[in-house]
């Protein structure tokens, strides 16, 4: 173990130094942070998933943001209003808002953008959102002039404002050089605090400091506020290994590592190592395919629930970390109440019994999981316990570029699957409930959870959408389209050098206003 750990060591050292970082005055100016795993596009909410997102939030922007409250705060919009039927949205831009090519940003720029989002060859993965796939659709979108937007809808679209602000598949606003004259995606160009740089696919993004950005007055506030940019250089490094990216933190190579395993949070602490740790809503799952043939019973997937004991997994995971939930709702979420801890229960003696009346004779279903050290754990852990029920679960460990492409084709039959911090119960279970047939990466294809999903959709009274989300909770534990694991805290280490820092509920970097001391 100690020369394979040596080996990492040296493997990571030969990285750092390709990446050219030999002069000291130039790493005084350069913020490293490695993360987990590479960005999956720099098409924003094309072949997305959290590193994409998290990296673009730097270049690009929406016209609204969530805020450190996790309300609705103003970003490329300075105002907004809409009609009391809420079909019609108008907004009021920012002026002088430059994008990283120079031209200010104008609400033709904006009717662009949607036009393109709504655009099917984009592959824009969340235009159900807008289309009318979910909710209602987006029927016109016009400039007023030069800084007024208006976006008229078809049907009343009550939660229009937090489909925009979302932090997952953001209707970001580029300016449309980004798209080069062959129609094909170049970069994105953005209005955010950097400017996008560079793209060594599997080692590196690197953002440069825009000059020119229009900041907003006051403080930091989660994607809103203040988010002037304090260093020049960004560079996020591609270091899949946990007990890499934690060597390399404390050797100095880098600056700041994610995804901390939080049995190394004392080790990283006693070699005066800051960490930061921020409870989120992001969610571990046990991913069941209702189409898979072996998985169309629904006895068999009440079976797996029956044989998983939550309480033990996260006892065995997490360093009392992380937070045992079978529900989208989050046990913080103000949405939550008794009627959400309805679940099958662990029993190993009732997931054997349903196996029996499914007609299950201890065939082999495969658990698909990438081949990060933290979720192998996970993985390896409810193989044992569905085993121990009877259940013959075989391992199948993949890179993550490859479980996330499968997972958007729907080709597995269990997979151990990790969500973002979505802000609302609505944009998780958007994300979750559908017909597979026009999105294969949909968990729960029903018409009676598809029908609930769309009510709460198109409403915004707080007491009827906790309503729908916990009668969506009580249909989920008879259906089990999906099992929910634990919710799992951002846990971020950071060089003494860097100054500054602040996690937020959503769990996602924010690197302006962030500072490196030399």
């Amino acid at each position: 173990m100690i020369f394979k750990n040596s080996l990492k060591v040296l493997a990571f050292s030969i990285m750092v130094s390709s990446l050219s970082f030999a002069a000291s005055a130039q790493e005084g100016q350069t913020l490293r942070l490695a993360l987990h795993s590479d960005i999956g596009s720099k098409n924003p909410g094309v072949n997305r998933d959290g590193p994409s997102d998290m990296v673009l939030a730097h270049v690009v922007e929406g016209l609204v943001a969530y805020g450190e409250d996790l309300t609705i705060k103003p970003m490329l919009a300075e105002s907004w209003s809409s009609n009391p039927e809420a079909t019609e949205y108008v907004f009021h831009l920012r002026k002088g808002v430059k994008f990283h090519n120079g031209s200010e940003m104008k609400a033709e720029d904006v009717v662009w953008n949607f036009k393109r989002y709504l655009n099917a060859e984009t592959d824009f993965q969340c235009t159900g959102r807008y289309n009318g796939t979910i909710g209602a659709a987006i029927e016109d979108v016009s400039a007023a002039d030069d800084y007024t937007v208006t976006v008229k809808f078809n049907a009343p679209a009550p939660n229009f404002l937090m489909t925009l602000a979302t932090i997952q598949c953001t209707p970001w606003i580029l300016h449309p050089s980004s798209v080069a004259a062959d129609g094909k995606f170049d970069k994105p160009v953005g209005t955010g605090p950097y400017l996008f740089n560079e793209w060594q696919t599997g080692r590196y993004v690197e953002l440069k400091k825009f000059d020119d950005y229009s900041a907003l007055a006051g403080d930091k506030d989660g994607y809103a506020g203040n988010k002037q940019a304090l260093i020049p250089t960004l560079r996020f490094m591609t270091v899949p290994d946990a007990s890499t990216r934690s060597n390399g933190l404390v050797a100095g190579d880098i600056e700041m590592i994610d995804e901390v395993d939080p049995t190394l949070i004392d080790t990283l602490t006693a070699k005066s190592m800051n960490v930061d740790i921020q409870q989120t809503p992001s969610w571990m799952t046990l991913h069941l395919q209702t189409n898979a043939p072996r998985l169309k019973d629904v006895r068999m997937r009440q079976a797996i629930a029956h044989a998983i004991d939550l309480t033990q997994l996260v006892g065995a995971v997490g360093e009392g970390r992380y937070v045992a939930n079978p529900s989208i709702i989050p046990s913080e979420s103000p949405y939550r109440d008794e009627s959400t801890a309805t679940w099958p229960a662990y029993d190993v003696e009732k997931a054997r019994a349903l196996l029996t009346e499914a007609g299950y004779n201890g065939e082999p279903i495969s658990l698909l999981v990438s081949n990060r050290d933290d979720r192998v754990q996970v993985a390896t852990i409810v193989q044992a316990m569905l085993n121990m029920a009877g259940i013959n679960a075989q391992l199948e460990v993949r890179d993550w570029a490859t479980q996330l492409d499968r997972y958007r084709r729907g080709d597995y039959e269990m997979e151990i699957f990790a969500y973002s911090a979505r802000l609302d119960p609505l944009l998780m279970y958007q994300s979750l409930i559908g017909d597979k047939a026009q999105e294969p990466a949909h968990q729960w294809d029903d018409k009676e959870a598809i029908a609930l999903r769309t009510k709460a959709a198109n409403t915004q009274d707080f007491e009827e959408r906790k309503k729908i989300y916990n009668e969506l909770h009580q249909l989920a534990a008879k259906q089990v389209p999906i099992i929910g694991l634990f919710n799992l805290p951002t846990i971020t280490a950071l060089n003494p050098k860097v100054a500054d820092y602040k996690g937020w509920p959503a769990g996602t970097h924010r690197l302006w206003g962030v500072s490196k001391k030399d």
